[in-house]
């Protein structure tokens, strides 16, 4: 592909998004649109940055059945002089070129990232030749995986999809290249940003990479999916996500009357109706799930205490989140742009919340009820002890329904959490738009 036709490519592909997502996209958003999901874009990947990785990937792990055509070539009298020569001297060359353009770091993590993959096509060519199984089968009966293969989990031939991590594909040499090439676009953005003083931004996409954070609701475009978002809500989702202008200047915001921001930020730490909302809609997805480990599971419980019958420290009440003890969940959703959201602004948070409820704690536990504040970022970020409660009310979960595996139930909750927090923030910034601007 000719440079030329790369770039009419990547450009008739950034006009898509911004039409789709109905207006001007500055360069950064489409930039950062262009990278991988786990990396906080949305897999839009250019032309530009994705032909070499494409290449190099199919000349490493098409190398030993090329090599062996060659050989069955030259068995018939058909020879090619140094076929494999050329072929290697231009594998070469193109990773040499790949490499020159990451950091020393990721260029050696690239060397190696080759190195395996072309291993890896040395015993796909040795498994297939054998009549051996590229992939384990499973156990006949039982476990289920046998018939694993005959009907794929959604998402998983999309290698953006969170479940094609899970696919145990053994052709991923180009993700992973394209994953390098992401990382080194996205440190160079935050190093702009960081200059250009946005340090919202900034937070944004560090919130935005963390692992724990769920973007399936990018794929739920199906209104019957349970992590569809609605149309208006979707686009505005996403334009958050990228960081774009909603306006060309700050706004008078409807819910407070102060100044909103053009990029919407402060629209989280306002609209205390939509908040609510939000807030409400999460809870509803870890009682759903805590339901799934613990039939006796309550929601808003009251009378904890009989000193203080209007207590009300759990949405969610459960004995399925830590062994031997019942939990008060108590769910909240943070901004890192908030005042006092310091470093970490699930931590700080889930320290507040612990301070309001502080001298009710030894009381409740005596009870033995353990108060615990699951907190999430305005983005999808888990706090620690979030993921350690979600995890373990998978575990249980899979154990009652008689699950081989937890990831999958564990999976689902966080799609369905991601998606109620990215319905939030939609919420959260039309509640803030000047009325003319929301019609």
């Amino acid at each position: 592909m000719s440079e030329a036709t790369a770039c009419q490519h990547d450009a008739s592909l950034d006009a898509f998004i911004t039409r789709t997502l109905g207006g001007d996209l500055p360069q950064l958003s489409l930039a950062q649109a262009a990278v991988g999901v786990t990396q906080g874009g949305l897999g839009f990947r250019r032309a530009a940055d994705l032909a070499n990785p494409a290449f190099l990937a199919s000349r490493i792990e098409a190398r030993p059945f090329v090599q062996r055509l060659f050989e069955a070539m030259t068995a018939q009298s058909v020879h090619v002089p140094n076929a494999m020569q050329h072929y290697d001297s231009q594998t070469d060359l193109a990773l040499q070129q790949f490499k020159g353009r990451l950091s020393e770091n990721r260029a050696a993590r690239a060397q190696e990232m080759c190195e395996r993959a072309s291993e890896m096509a040395q015993q796909r060519l040795a498994a297939i030749l054998s009549g051996g199984q590229l992939r384990p089968t499973g156990a006949p009966v039982g476990a289920g995986q046998a018939g694993g293969h005959l009907l794929a989990e959604e998402g998983a031939e999309d290698p953006e999809h969170p479940v094609s991590n899970c696919a145990g594909q053994p052709l991923q040499l180009q993700h992973a290249l394209a994953g390098l090439v992401d990382r080194d676009g996205l440190d160079a953005m935050v190093s702009a940003l960081t200059d250009g003083g946005r340090d919202s931004d900034v937070r944004r996409l560090t919130e935005l990479r963390h692992e724990t954070v769920s973007s399936e609701w990018l794929w739920a475009l199906d209104p019957r999916a349970p992590a569809s978002l609605e149309p208006d809500a979707y686009v505005a989702a996403v334009r958050l996500r990228l960081g774009a202008s909603f306006a060309t200047e700050p706004l008078l915001r409807r819910a407070c009357r102060g100044t909103l921001d053009p990029s919407g930020y402060h629209a989280f730490c306002c609209a205390p109706g939509e908040s609510t909302r939000g807030h409400k809609d999460v809870r509803d997805c870890l009682f759903d799930l805590a339901r799934l480990a613990d039939s006796t599971a309550e929601r808003e419980v009251l009378g904890l205490l009989d000193a203080a019958p209007g207590l009300r420290p759990a949405d969610v009440l459960t004995s399925a989140a830590s062994p031997g003890l019942t939990s008060a969940l108590d769910v909240g959703v943070a901004s890192p742009d908030a005042a006092n959201a310091g470093a970490d602004c699930a931590e700080a948070m889930r320290v507040r919340k612990r301070a309001t409820y502080a001298r009710f704690l030894p009381a409740l536990l005596a009870e033995g009820v353990e108060y615990r504040p699951l907190v999430w970022a305005c983005w999808g970020r888990e706090h620690p002890d979030t993921t350690a409660a979600l995890t373990q009310l998978a575990r249980q979960a899979a154990r009652r329904r008689g699950a081989s595996d937890y990831r999958p139930l564990l999976r689902r909750a966080r799609a369905r959490i991601g998606a109620a927090i990215a319905r939030r923030a939609a919420g959260m910034l039309r509640a803030c738009m000047p009325t003319q601007l929301r019609e």
